[in-house]
């Protein structure tokens, strides 16, 4: 008997149109859904049901995507956790009410105490990054909104005059509820982004940092083309620290974006993507994402 899997997004579902495709290729029975189709009633044993199925009915549930829907998320995973129904990712079945991603500041944490290789991290309010910042990193360093979505809310001042005006523009985002943290600039002119699914690096890509022109010398009067390619295979090492990262978080399909120092070689793991969004992996490696995530849910 085949398993019967729940893909669940925080919006629209039109996006999840490739896994309906790859799970017909496959013969599998999965149901696409959206949080807000969650309903139960008080009448008779409470039930939660997704477009009028129990949820109970269902033997793997993937949630691809929360958004807003914190509350939606934790009435699933509270439900699913009550009825023994497997999680993905795992860090649900660990806690009653999880955020996916992770904000930065606990991401960040969680993976310094498990040995990920990080760059040097302060975590504080504005007021003491500033302060504190320049004396840890010296200049430049970089600036992190610690609930930014990936590549945006990242500030790079390059000297005091610049970070007294960051302060001041980030301060009202501060007073707002916003948070922040400051990491040292490591000078890695490629970016590489590993995709994992389970515990399996299953495809690669790299592309040029934002602030490369910093710190490479031009040839011939130009500075050096980036790359944007697929890395087949993954290198051995990247393979290793994105699942090391993905495991001390306890997410199963996730983005870890790794650069390496240009002169050392050195690696560090700047961001695990927990939510990622996968068109480019998919266009440069050729790799079907949606057909090897289906595969995990239905054998993982």
């Amino acid at each position: 008997m085949s398993k019967k899997i729940l893909i669940i997004v925080g919006g629209g579902t039109k996006h999840l149109a490739p896994f309906a495709a790859e799970a017909q290729k496959l013969g599998l029975d999965v149901t696409l859904a959206s949080f807000r189709n969650l309903e139960y009633s008080s009448e008779g044993p409470l039930q939660l049901k997704i477009k009028g199925q129990p949820v109970e009915n269902f033997d793997v549930i993937y949630i691809r995507l929360v958004g807003k829907r914190f509350e939606d998320a934790s009435l699933l995973v509270n439900y699913a956790r009550e009825k023994g129904i497997k999680i993905v990712d795992k860090m649900y079945s660990k806690a009653q009410i999880i955020r996916l991603p992770l904000a930065k500041s606990l991401e960040t944490k969680m993976l310094i105490n498990a040995g990920v290789s990080m760059p040097k991290t302060y975590f504080g309010s504005l007021t003491k990054i500033k302060e504190e910042g320049p004396k840890l990193f010296g200049f430049p360093f970089v600036i992190k909104g610690t609930q930014g979505k990936q590549g945006h809310a990242v500030w790079s001042p390059r000297n005091p005059e610049e970070l007294g005006e960051l302060y001041k523009e980030l301060k009202e985002k501060e007073k707002a509820g916003g948070r922040f943290l400051a990491q040292e600039f490591i000078e890695a002119s490629q970016r590489n982004r590993v995709f994992v699914i389970g515990d399996s690096a299953v495809a690669a890509i790299t592309r040029p940092t934002r602030w490369r022109k910093r710190f490479l010398a031009k040839v011939g009067g130009e500075f050096p083309t980036g790359k944007r390619e697929a890395l087949t295979p993954v290198p051995e090492e990247d393979a290793r620290i994105a699942l090391q990262a993905t495991h001390a978080l306890d997410v199963d399909i996730a983005g870890v974006d790794i650069i390496h120092e240009d002169s050392s070689g050195k690696a560090y793991v700047l961001e695990v993507n927990s939510a990622p969004r996968w068109e480019s992996i998919a266009k440069d490696t050729g790799v079907n994402v949606e057909k090897e995530i289906l595969k995990f849910l239905v054998e993982g």
